[in-house]
């Protein structure tokens, strides 16, 4: 999807946002203020919001010299959400649907967004017991189990640390079906899953996990590493997670399922949803 003059004052409070946690010098916050702010003006619109942030939390981590501002808020996430797995298991392997309960306990953990929310706004119970008693707003799951019957092959892009314990619980049960390869980010990116999480969460002892080369905004996919774009091209689903990995992957010309919650009214409106609302969306369904 292409960027908004909306996403403009978004980046402005993401540079604020991030500033604070990479420093407490007051005069360098102001300094990555302004110098973002330089940069809206150079912006591309015809690019995806998640590639055109990206330069936000470069300047942040240049000018302030701290390279993973939100190291902290990532281990107090992995550590909240894996204080609650075995109750997330337990809910998925008492459903009578446990495939269908396992993608909304990944959606709920999708409120785990550091780059929208802070810490003390997340309410991980709220969110589980929200996701498993409601529909998704765009609903392409009985595609996506036929789409399982014949796959030899799943791609899962992996959103943030603390979401990817929720994650765990639905690669469990996917890899039922079949063969699951998450793809961590390579480098810090804000709160985005690294292999530092991975290990943390024990995700990489459930399914082969591979980090990109570097630390993108979701992925966009034609500046993506050469392996890494062959392994898309011969998954057989393509599963991402967040907003990130809808911005960059909605495009890609393969068989993509996009599991997200709407958290802006820009993503909203792409989709067809109201802010706030969860979709599972198959790319290829949604653009017939």
């Amino acid at each position: 999807m292409k960027a908004t003059v909306e996403c403009l004052e978004c980046f402005m409070r993401q540079a604020y946002r991030s500033s604070v946690l990479a420093t407490n010098d007051i005069a360098v916050r102001r300094q990555i203020l302004v110098k973002v702010g330089e940069e809206l003006g150079k912006m591309d619109l015809s690019y995806s919001p998640a590639e055109l942030s990206l330069v936000i939390y470069q300047i942040t981590n240049q000018l302030s010299g701290n390279p993973d501002p939100y190291a902290e808020q990532k281990k107090i996430q992995n550590d909240l959400a894996l204080r609650i797995e075995d109750e997330l298991r337990q809910i998925k392997n008492q459903s009578q649907y446990p495939l269908l309960t396992a993608l909304q306990l990944s959606a709920a953990g999708n409120i785990i967004d550091l780059g929208i929310l802070k810490s003390d706004e997340i309410d991980v119970h709220s969110a589980i017991e929200h996701a498993i008693t409601i529909s998704f707003a765009v609903n392409h799951f009985e595609q996506f189990k036929k789409d399982l019957q014949h796959s030899k092959e799943l791609l899962f892009f992996l959103d943030n640390a603390g979401e990817i314990v929720f994650d765990k619980i639905l690669i469990e049960e996917l890899q039922k079906y079949t063969k699951v390869t998450a793809v961590a980010k390579g480098s810090p990116i804000i709160n985005d899953a690294c292999m530092e999480d991975v290990y943390k969460v024990k995700l990489n002892e459930v399914c082969e996990v591979i980090a990109m080369e570097r630390g993108w905004i979701g992925a966009p996919w034609r500046q993506l590493e050469q392996s890494l774009r062959k392994k898309m091209d011969n998954a057989d689903i393509i599963l991402g997670k967040g907003q990130g990995n809808y911005e960059t992957l909605d495009d890609y010309p393969g068989n993509v399922y996009l599991l997200l919650k709407a958290k802006c009214p820009v993503v909203a409106k792409h989709i067809g949803v109201n802010e706030g609302e969860i979709g599972f969306i198959s790319t290829k369904l949604a653009t017939k």
